[in-house]
């Protein structure tokens, strides 16, 4: 699957947008951070509202109901509906069919079961589609049955997101349709230790022991980015054992040292004053700072972690930048251009609003 840089650029040939309207401030006028948030929120639920909400992708569709909740409708009805009746499919568990997400629609193994987990989908809400009426917990049940750990070669972390809340840590086995015992403790580790090594060359940055630029780390989902959200996840959940939470702390110090970098890096590997290029920039630095916002965010809306004065203020001026990115998307940019020409571009300029969205109402 292309990256979100690359898909973008493809869009830069022979395309010369004007701007349509000059970008507000993202302050409040009396400085106040959550006013500030407040308009940031509105800027991106109108966003979404006007080119998401009616989307028939299905991708896109979950992304809205991330945003929007569960009960969130368009002019054909209940979103989530519509998503799971074009996507969920029957796969062989032994002598019996089971329903689940395709990865050729959900991406990423188990994402649509984390967004159904992340809006508060009851077990027993039901689903009518094209191969049979089942549960929340009939699709989740049978994605367990279907998942094999060795055959997952991409990010854990909505699994991990996932299990941490179906099972408890001093219960937290199953058995796959192929008789293998899964243990959830054991893929939080691996997603973990998986995460460390992705966050190798930030951590020497960090420490002063190289510089900061491109590596491992943002060849990952949005930037790298979803990493840290399931790991936050399964620390809120109780997972992790003796030293779990120290680990992720140092993450999440790391996640602070890009909220200073990354965009820095973004501007240098995306230079220019083309219209193109600086929604290019602007599209790369509202992904990872939208997520990031998210993923802090998550941590601090539980209250599974402490944040020093420093560190809140690196984070207030990482939402201030993320409202000024959602004005200049809103506003400024042409994205009608960008539908025609790049059509996987603006998807994704789509899902990152809707992951914006929700972080930044978890520091209101």
């Amino acid at each position: 699957m292309p990256t979100r840089r690359r898909v973008l650029a493809w869009g830069a040939a022979g395309l010369a947008w004007g701007m349509v309207a000059r970008a507000r401030a993202a302050e409040s006028p009396d400085g106040s951070e959550r006013a500030r948030d407040e308009a940031t929120a509105r800027v991106l639920d109108e966003l979404i509202r006007r080119r998401a909400i009616e989307s028939s992708d299905p991708w896109v569709e979950m992304h809205v109901v991330l945003a929007l909740g569960a009960e969130v409708v368009n002019q054909k009805g209940n979103i989530l509906d519509q998503a799971v009746a074009q996507t969920l499919a029957l796969g062989a568990a032994g002598f019996r069919n089971v329903p689940y997400f395709p990865l050729a629609v959900e991406r990423h193994p188990f994402h649509f079961l984390q967004v159904m987990q992340a809006v508060g989908v009851p077990p027993d809400r039901a689903f009518v589609t094209p191969v049979g009426r089942f549960t929340h917990r009939e699709i989740l049940q049978g994605s367990e049955a279907l998942f094999v750990p060795a055959d997952v070669t991409d990010e854990l972390s909505w699994v991990v997101s996932v299990l941490t809340h179906v099972f408890k840590p001093d219960k937290d086995q199953f058995v796959n349709a192929r008789g293998e015992t899964i243990v959830v403790s054991q893929l939080v580790e691996r997603h973990l230790r998986d995460t460390e090594a992705a966050y190798a060359d930030t951590f020497a940055a960090m420490e002063g022991k190289g510089p900061y630029k491109r590596g491992v780390l943002q060849t990952k989902a949005c930037n790298g980015t979803h990493l840290l959200y399931g790991l936050i996840d399964a620390l809120g959940q109780g997972f992790g054992g003796e030293g779990f939470k120290g680990r992720v702390e140092r993450l999440v110090s790391a996640t602070l040292f890009r909220l200073k970098v990354e965009p820095l890096l973004i501007d240098k590997s995306l230079p220019g004053d083309l219209p193109m290029m600086q929604l290019n920039a602007d599209s790369a630095k509202f992904t990872f700072l939208g997520h990031a916002i998210e993923d802090l965010g998550l941590a601090h809306s539980r209250s599974l972690l402490e944040f020093s004065p420093s560190a809140l203020a690196v984070i207030d001026q990482g939402r201030a930048e993320l409202g000024r990115l959602a004005e200049r998307l809103a506003t400024e940019h042409d994205l009608d251009a960008l539908n025609k020409e790049v059509p996987g571009a603006y998807r994704i300029v789509l899902g990152d609003a809707c992951h914006a969205l929700r972080g930044i109402r978890m520091w209101l």
